[in-house]
């Protein structure tokens, strides 16, 4: 049953098996099913539905209109029991769309402190990591990951399986199809690494003999030069995350400008 120390506005509905902690802030006609959980703290401004599946971390602002917990749009699914987690202060706003995975019990994930911005759709099995910012109308396809810290601009799209890495930046209206590397900016149609993300790295303190060895790293990346990423990927953990990335790589790696 719901919490008694919830604020629920008189036309929301909620279903009396929805689990919410104290706290909770539910607006006018929102809609909560079921198998929803939501966190301490959380609010769910006017429209906001949450489906069965729906786990809310604590101190979340979701909505007005965001939709968490959608069948995924997948022919695969077959009606079985999957979530859509938010971790603890995600901020999803207008209209935003967070769907649950195909396959039984597998999850789409939002990392705690995450920013979601009006139209971002998040699709099935996608993991976007702690603290990223997806800006307006960001489209993920199914199984796509946003490592921790990741930017990605207005309207970017990524085709189904691609990563962002972690620290990265994808323009705003690029389109992707293989990776994005960690501490890196990417943009375009398809997506092309030109440089190192230097000033959100800077912002997140990644500077002096660090910067540096990335630095190496990156061109080590670039020009393929397996030895000299091992090398470094021995002093500096953000090269051996470079490093590790491009060997884990599925769909391959986005290519620099210039060809390489």
């Amino acid at each position: 049953m719901k919490s008694v120390e919830a604020a629920v506005h008189p036309s929301a509905q909620v279903h009396p098996d929805a689990r919410l902690a104290p706290g909770v802030t539910v607006g006018p006609f929102v809609v909560i099913e079921a198998d929803v959980e939501v966190g301490e703290g959380t609010v769910l401004r006017t429209g906001t539905i949450l489906h069965d599946g729906s786990r809310i971390g604590s101190d979340c602002r979701l909505g007005p209109y965001a939709v968490i917990g959608g069948e995924p749009m997948d022919s695969a699914f077959r009606g079985e029991t999957t979530y859509a987690r938010l971790g603890d202060r995600v901020e999803a706003r207008e209209f935003v769309t967070v769907h649950r995975a195909t396959g039984e019990g597998a999850q789409t994930c939002v990392g705690e402190g995450t920013l979601l911005m009006s139209y971002v759709h998040v699709t099935h099995n996608a993991q976007v990591g702690r603290e990223a910012v997806l800006t307006t109308a960001v489209q993920l396809g199914g199984h796509c990951q946003i490592g921790d810290h990741a930017f990605l601009g207005s309207t970017a799209i990524l085709h189904q399986f691609c990563r962002v890495g972690p620290y990265a930046m994808f323009g705003a209206g690029s389109a992707g199809n293989q990776d994005v590397l960690p501490f890196h900016m990417a943009r375009g149609n398809p997506a092309r690494h030109f440089r190192l993300n230097r000033v959100g790295l800077q912002r997140k303190g990644i500077e002096g003999e660090r910067y540096r060895l990335l630095e190496r790293a990156s061109r080590a990346v670039r020009r393929r030069d397996r030895q000299l990423l091992e090398e470094l990927a021995g002093v500096s953990e953000d090269a051996r995350l470079l490093q590790e990335f491009v060997a884990s790589s599925k769909r391959g790696i986005s290519r620099f400008q210039g060809g390489h």
